[in-house]
C-alpha cells in the first residue's frame, strides 16, 4: 500500500528507484512468491508508470484518511479471508516471518509484529471480519489502524532485532533496500 509524497524523502516513496529498479516492484515480485494474489492500493493510479501495468492496482476509496483507508479499500475488494498488509516503504520482507504470521490467521482477526514497544500495524494479517469496523473508524476524526484492536482477537508477535522492520524515511535510509 502507497500513499504520496514523504515530507522527509521529498518525493513519492512508491515510485523509488535504486539502480533503475523500482523498489515496489521489486517487494511485489518477492510478495507473489509467498501469495497468490497481490493488489497495490494507492492513492493515484495514473502517477505509476506502464512497467506497472502488470500489477493489480485500486486506488484508495477513502483518500486522505491515511493507511486506514487504504486498509479498508483492500479489505472490500480481497477474494480470500485474510489480507497480508504491507507498507510499500518496508524494504525487507522476511518471508519466514510472513509464514510464521499466517500459521496463526485461522485463530485471530488480526496478527500483528511489534518491535521496539511499537506495532507494525502495515506489516500484518488481517480478516476481512475487520472490515466493518474499520469503516465506522473512518467515520471520525483518529484513523490510527490500531484504534480499536479491543474489538477483535489479536495475536501479537513480538519481534527480536534480528527482524528489522524499518520504514525508509530519509534518504539516509536508502541503504536499508540494498542490505
Amino acid at each position: 500500500m502507497c500513499g504520496g509524497k514523504s515530507s522527509r524523502m521529498g518525493f513519492d516513496k512508491a515510485l523509488l528507484q535504486l539502480d533503475g529498479e523500482f523498489m515496489l516492484l521489486k517487494t511485489i515480485k518477492q510478495l507473489k512468491k509467498i501469495f497468490s494474489h497481490t493488489m497495490l492500493v494507492t492513492d493515484r493510479r495514473a502517477k505509476f508508470p506502464p512497467i506497472f501495468s502488470q500489477v493489480y492496482m485500486l486506488e484508495d476509496q477513502y483518500p486522505e484518511k491515511g493507511p486506514l483507508g487504504g486498509l479498508v479499500t483492500a479489505l472490500e475488494n480481497i477474494e480470500t479471508d485474510h489480507l497480508f498488509l504491507l507498507a510499500c516503504d518496508i524494504p525487507n520482507l522476511h518471508s519466514e516471518l510472513i509464514w510464521k504470521m499466517a500459521k496463526d490467521i485461522q485463530a485471530y482477526d488480526i496478527v500483528i509484529c511489534k518491535q521496539d514497544h511499537r506495532f507494525e500495524p502495515l506489516y500484518a494479517f488481517y480478516h476481512r471480519s475487520c472490515q466493518p469496523i474499520f469503516q465506522q473508524q473512518l467515520k471520525t476524526n483518529d484513523w490510527r489502524i490500531r484504534k480499536e484492536f479491543r474489538q477483535f482477537s489479536v495475536k501479537v508477535m513480538t519481534l527480536e532485532s534480528s527482524f528489522e522492520l524499518k520504514n525508509v524515511n530519509t534518504p539516509k535510509e536508502l541503504i536499508l533496500w540494498n542490505q
